[in-house]
Order: C-alpha cells, then sequence, then structure tokens
C-alpha cells in the first residue's frame, strides 16, 4: 500500500477518534469522582440521540433546539443516576457500582424501545461533500461532516482540559480524583463534584451519539455499543490514572484498526486488540498510566 492511501485512510477515519474521544472522556470523569466504571455510559448517549431524532424528525422542531433538548435530557439523567442510584449505594464495593450500572443497561434497552419504537430513525448529516486538496504531490479528501465533527470535538474536549486546569470545578474534580476523603475535609463538595461527572458524562455521550448518527445517517439502540467498548479499551490502553492517556488511546484505537485494515480488514479488530493486550501485559497501568502507591 502506498502513502497516500495510508493517509486518506487516517483522514477517512479521524473523526471516529473525535466521537470516541468524547465517549471515553466521559467514563473517565465518572471512573475519577466516583471510582466505578460506568457500563451505562453508552445507553445514557442513545436516550439523547433518540430524542433529538424524534423531535427533528417526527415533531418538526429545530435541528439545532432538538439537539440541545436531547443532550440536557441526558445530563439530567446523568444527574439523578448519580443523586438517586450510586449516591445510596456509596458504602457498596466497586463491584457493586459496576453491576449497578450493567442493570441500568438492562433498564434503558428495555426503555428505549417503548419509548422510541423499533425502527431506526434517520438522522441527517450537518454538512455535504467533501474538501479536496494536496499536500505533497497527494490527492487527498476529507468530508465537510468529517471534518465538523473533528473540530466540535477538538473544541468541546479543549474546553474541558481548561476547565479542569484552570477552574475551581476541576480543582475540585482533581482533588476528588486523588482521595474523595481528603477533598471533603478541605472544604469541596464532593457531592457536587460527583453530579456534575455524571452530568457531564451523559452530555459527552449524548454529542458522541448525535455526530456518530450525523456521519452514519441512522439512530438506533444499539449503535453506541462498540463505541463503549472502544471506550473502556481506549481508557485501559491510555491509563486510568491520567486525563489525557485514555484521550490518547481513543485516537489510536479507531486510527489503528483502520490502517490494519487496509493489510487486513477481515482480521482488523482480532490485530488491534491483541496488540492492545500485548500492550496492557507490558505496561498493566497502561501507556501514560502512573502505578500509585499508598503508604501504610
Amino acid at each position: 500500500m502506498t502513502l497516500q492511501s495510508i493517509i486518506q485512510t487516517i483522514l477517512s477515519n479521524l473523526h471516529l477518534a473525535g466521537i470516541l474521544a468524547l465517549a471515553t472522556m466521559g467514563i473517565l470523569l465518572v471512573f475519577k469522582t466516583s471510582f466505578t466504571t460506568n457500563f451505562a455510559q453508552g445507553m445514557m448517549a442513545t436516550i439523547g440521540v433518540f430524542t433529538a431524532a424524534v423531535l427533528s424528525t417526527r415533531l418538526g422542531v429545530n435541528r439545532f433546539v432538538a439537539i440541545a433538548a436531547g443532550i440536557l435530557l441526558s445530563f439530567i439523567i446523568g444527574i439523578l443516576i448519580d443523586t438517586m442510584i450510586i449516591r445510596k449505594a456509596k458504602n457498596i464495593n466497586v463491584i457493586g457500582k459496576q453491576m449497578i450500572t450493567m442493570g441500568l443497561v438492562i433498564v434503558i434497552t428495555a426503555i428505549l424501545p417503548l419509548v422510541f419504537g423499533t425502527v431506526p430513525l434517520s438522522f441527517g448529516r450537518f454538512f455535504e461533500g467533501n474538501l479536496n486538496f494536496s499536500i505533497a504531490g497527494m490527492n487527498l479528501f476529507i468530508t465537510k461532516n468529517g471534518l465538523f465533527i473533528i473540530l466540535t470535538s477538538t473544541i468541546i474536549l479543549g474546553a474541558i482540559y481548561t476547565a479542569l486546569n484552570f477552574t475551581k470545578w476541576g480543582l475540585g474534580v482533581r482533588a476528588t480524583a486523588a482521595s474523595e476523603t481528603v477533598a471533603a475535609m478541605m472544604g469541596i463538595n464532593t457531592r457536587v463534584i460527583t453530579a456534575m461527572s455524571w452530568s457531564l458524562a451523559g452530555a459527552l455521550g449524548a454529542t458522541a451519539a448525535i455526530l456518530l448518527a450525523s456521519q452514519t445517517g441512522s439512530v438506533e439502540s444499539t449503535m453506541m455499543v462498540s463505541t463503549q467498548v472502544n471506550g473502556f479499551l481506549a481508557s485501559v490502553l491510555g491509563g486510568f490514572s491520567s486525563f489525557y492517556g485514555p484521550l490518547v488511546g481513543a485516537v489510536i484505537i479507531p486510527i489503528g484498526k483502520a490502517v490494519i485494515a487496509i493489510y487486513n480488514s477481515m482480521w482488523s479488530g482480532v490485530i488491534l486488540y491483541s496488540l492492545v493486550l500485548l500492550a496492557v501485559l507490558i505496561k498493566p497501568v497502561g501507556l501514560f498510566g502512573k502505578k500509585i502507591s499508598k503508604k501504610v
């Protein structure tokens, strides 16, 4: 394969990295503040994109108003899950919390067809057509909608990272991630921090789902399953102990799979996941993770 085909493959799949990075950030925020893996992240996102699709296609609501409503609903669902369920299970161990989120997956999966029906909904692109350009004599292109997804994801993630490093909320998140008990002793309202993390996770997931739907053109109940799985994989590969490592993993996974598919499309997923497994075996804390030592 030529260098041009490899670069074109990367450009054609770069929007998937943006979508996965948004979903991964939602998983990471919940893990850092609630100390649990949120298996319901994908289903929280699916509710948001279904809401946006129903409002815009069936009820004739302005598309951007419908999108805002879908993201807001996922935001609110995140708050409700934390305050009404996770907070009540504060004294349950990590495995117990994970089982709760798995139970939420079953409940939401059963509710979705009752509320939105079983027929997939259509969802149009934000922009049509391609942008063609040349680099070093290579003729390349990227879809306008894909470029929009990349820019949108970059702006959102940039805003979150800025907030994490330069706002009181970010300080609260980092302090809670280090030690919830110590953070509370320092006057940080950890309940607000965890509630905001869950709500932002819902909003980020819904945004990722909406951007994905705009590229695929349809909305269905299982559309976020692979994104959810790859989000966990990216977090493990990059390292849960850092805020930037999982996002690097979110870029590596879709791009790596696409490049491997150039040489072997049938086994691209198996080869990628095997390489990730090998990387984790060599460095269990992830590529950018740090081993945390506790003093007794």
